[in-house]
């Protein structure tokens, strides 16, 4: 991305320069220097020259451009910078509302398939599961499903009854 900007600017003052140097020659008169009758600009030594075809109409004479006043100028500077920063400020915040609405509707999610779970397994809190070669951890029992026979994971004190990992059958503490 750097280089195709760099590439870019590269480009635009090469086009630059080449703009200035066959451009109108009284603006490009450098030095006291003057247009020779064949058209050539002068140039440095051991550059090529470069040929201008000579003007054939007269100068048409364009009215006075009114400039505006210097004060004038950087006011409409400042309002545009201040409107550049408004418009990143509000990118920012709008990302910013964005996040925090991606974060409220997650919540919301994550509460949802809870209660979900909760309500398909009769109200009972699913029991964690036990893997294969797995050691049983301290303060939990390794409680087997009547139903599907699936190793689940309680607490050794459990204040409420359990329901299986994988089929939400209510387990039975022996």
């Amino acid at each position: 991305m750097f280089g195709l900007i760099w590439t870019v600017v590269v480009i635009y003052i090469c086009y630059h320069i080449y703009k200035q140097r066959t451009g109108n020659q009284s603006e490009n008169n450098q030095g006291g220097q003057t247009q020779n009758p064949q058209g050539q600009i002068p140039t440095r030594p051991g550059y090529r020259p470069v040929y201008k075809p000579m003007q054939t109409k007269p100068l048409v004479q364009q009215p006075p451009v009114q400039r505006k006043p210097k004060v004038q100028e950087k006011q409409q500077t400042a309002e545009a910078q201040t409107r550049e920063k408004d418009g990143q400020e509000s990118t920012l915040a709008y990302l910013e509302e964005k996040a925090r609405q991606d974060a409220i509707e997650h919540e919301m999610e994550k509460r949802e398939e809870a209660r979900r779970l909760y309500e398909s397994s009769g109200g009972l809190r699913p029991a964690q599961r036990l893997y294969e070669g797995e050691n049983v951890p301290n303060g939990c029992k390794c409680v087997a499903c009547g139903y599907c026979g699936a190793e689940n994971l309680i607490p050794m004190v459990a204040r409420e009854r359990f329901s299986c990992y994988f089929c939400r059958e209510p387990l039975a503490e022996k």
